[in-house]
């Protein structure tokens, strides 16, 4: 003898039409993205930096110890923030963590993105990652972000011994 109370019409009815709402609202929020009235970097690390928020001064490299990093791919090649990441360590940089993000735009090479702080780590990681924009946020820190847009290439990592570090701008823009 089954002891569950009968379903009425008026239960049904009510979970049909949360359904219906619950799915309204995933396609409107969906729609708004697409069409760009809900801005996509509320989900991801921002957009593409703009040259007028550019720092003018000269920055001093430091040493790639000195610089810990964050590398995030936003592109559709698998394993390719992986493979920077090692790159990297291999000269001496501290990678802090390697994943995937999202990026409405992926029509650039990298974004280094940085606080007020870490300017000079920022124009280190410039120099051995030619074609890279830097983007200055609010952090607190030394920490840098390196975004991986489709663009890049791993052949245009310069060599590290073919490096010479001297103090110059840094580059916030492609132009």
């Amino acid at each position: 003898m089954d002891h569950r109370p009968a379903s009425t019409l008026p239960q049904r009815l009510l979970l049909w039409l949360g359904t219906l709402t619950v799915i309204g609202v995933i396609s409107g929020a969906s729609w708004l993205m697409i069409n760009g009235t809900i801005p996509l970097s509320v989900f991801g690390r921002g957009s593409i930096p703009s040259a007028e928020q550019c720092p003018s001064s000269t920055q001093q490299p430091v040493v790639p110890e000195r610089v810990r990093i964050s590398v995030f791919n936003t592109t559709n090649a698998p394993g390719l923030a992986q493979e920077v990441a090692e790159e990297l360590s291999d000269r001496s940089f501290r990678v802090a963590e390697v994943d995937n993000d999202y990026f409405a735009d992926t029509g650039f090479a990298g974004i280094i993105r940085v606080g007020d702080r870490g300017l000079r780590q920022a124009y280190t990681l410039q120099q051995h990652i030619p074609g890279t924009m830097v983007d200055v946020d609010d952090r607190a820190d030394y920490s840098v972000d390196l975004i991986l847009g489709s663009e890049f290439s791993a052949q245009d990592m310069e060599e590290a011994g073919d490096l010479e570090m001297v103090p110059g701008p840094l580059r916030c823009s492609t132009d």
